[in-house]
């Protein structure tokens, strides 16, 4: 089944990731030790790995193939209390691999006697470098920005965002230009050919005010003089033109 290899595919992953992290950081803690204790730490480094190296591989090995399938097929009330994605998960996997491995390296370095020490030791210990990761897991989950999106509308969030490029990429939309007259065409042409300045409705008001003021001016000063200014010439006038 799909389902199955998937699974399968995950808990061989698994297993070589941790054990070569695992070898990584074994080796590399003792070269260091090595060093200072002013020892090789080329060969040091290279046999903590090995024992790290073969340590780790029982403990993934055994729990992604062994214990992981034995609790969840056998034992549904322990794997209730640990789903996927809380602080319990695989707790109780992780410690029967931990004392499993503890039981094997006690037994085969110090003797039976210390089989039971030696599990309970790495039982602890696993579970709650176990929940360590978990709590990890979790935190970098919860920090991570959670987008919501409708569903069979995915692509809505990026649709969003180009709509608002072409918004505000887009040009300012100009007023309206009124159609132009007959008159203002022609006043385009007189500038064009004289010296014709077009004055608007405000300059046109405010040249005929000056004019205004100098009739009103000159008028004033003829006064003064006593002089009466000439009657304006007016339609059938008797009087000869010269």
């Amino acid at each position: 089944m799909p389902q199955d290899n998937s699974a399968l595919e995950q808990s061989v992953r698994t297993v070589i990731n941790g054990t070569v992290a695992v070898s990584l950081v074994g080796g590399l803690s003792g070269a260091g030790y090595a060093t200072l204790k002013g020892n090789s730490p080329l060969t040091y480094g290279f046999m903590t790995s090995l024992n790290t190296g073969l340590a780790s591989f029982t403990f993934f090995g055994s729990r992604e193939f062994l214990f992981s399938p034995l609790i969840q097929e056998n034992l549904s009330h322990v794997e209730a209390i640990q789903p996927n994605g809380s602080v319990m998960d695989k707790v109780a996997d992780s410690a029967a691999a931990g004392a499993f491995t503890g039981a094997i390296l006690n037994g085969v370095r110090y003797g039976k006697g210390r089989v039971a020490a030696g599990a309970v030791a790495w039982a602890v210990t696993t579970s709650l470098l176990q929940m360590g990761y978990n709590k990890f897991a979790i935190a970098q989950r919860e920090s991570q920005p959670i987008q919501q999106t409708i569903p069979g509308h995915s692509d809505a969030p990026s649709q969003l965002h180009s709509q608002v490029q072409a918004l505000a990429n887009s040009p300012t939309p100009q007023p309206p230009v009124e159609p132009r007259g007959a008159s203002d065409r022609i006043m385009d042409v007189m500038t064009w050919v004289a010296p014709v300045k077009k004055l608007s409705d405000d300059e046109y008001v405010t040249a005929m005010r000056k004019q205004q003021a100098a009739i009103d001016k000159r008028l004033a000063e003829l006064q003064a003089r006593g002089a009466q200014p000439p009657p304006p010439p007016t339609e059938g006038d008797p009087r000869p033109k010269l």
